[in-house]
């Protein structure tokens, strides 16, 4: 995946939040975890899909997650977009399965950049994402 995929995900996901009124609560509260697997219309010609993950293949063996990794695959247009609020993760593909793909890298981009930051060069959000990276996600060598 190059940069111009990662920015454009990153475009799409914003242009999603802009059309989110201002004063909207969420419902029920983020988690890490994966309840369904049903597609159901979530505006028109949009659909969505929730897959959980527990596998990811990187260069160095497989990162395998304590907890199933809930990907919310959307339809749009043009593009499909997976997506975790949690992670903070979205990616773009063509097809499902491409978008599906293009996240994994990402989780393993992002997985390997907290890993290596020490615990004093983190604040804030990059605190909270190191934690999770660094308790639900293990590497195994091939």
């Amino acid at each position: 995946m190059n940069l111009a995929q990662i920015n454009e995900s990153y475009e799409l996901r914003d242009e999603r939040l802009d059309s989110i009124p201002e004063n909207f609560e969420r419902g029920v509260t983020s988690v890490l975890t994966a309840s369904e697997l049903g597609v159901k219309p979530i505006g028109w010609r949009f659909y969505t899909a929730g897959t959980p993950l527990w596998r990811f293949p990187s260069s160095h063996g497989v990162v395998l997650s304590s907890k199933p990794v809930s990907v919310k695959i959307s339809r749009g247009e043009t593009l499909f977009l997976a997506e975790n609020e949690n992670l903070g993760l979205y990616a773009t593909g063509e097809s499902r399965d491409e978008a599906i793909r293009a996240f994994c890298e990402q989780l393993i981009h992002f997985y390997e950049h907290y890993k290596e930051l020490n615990w004093n060069r983190v604040t804030g959000e990059a605190r909270r994402l190191k934690e999770i990276y660094e308790n639900f996600f293990k590497e195994t060598r091939k």
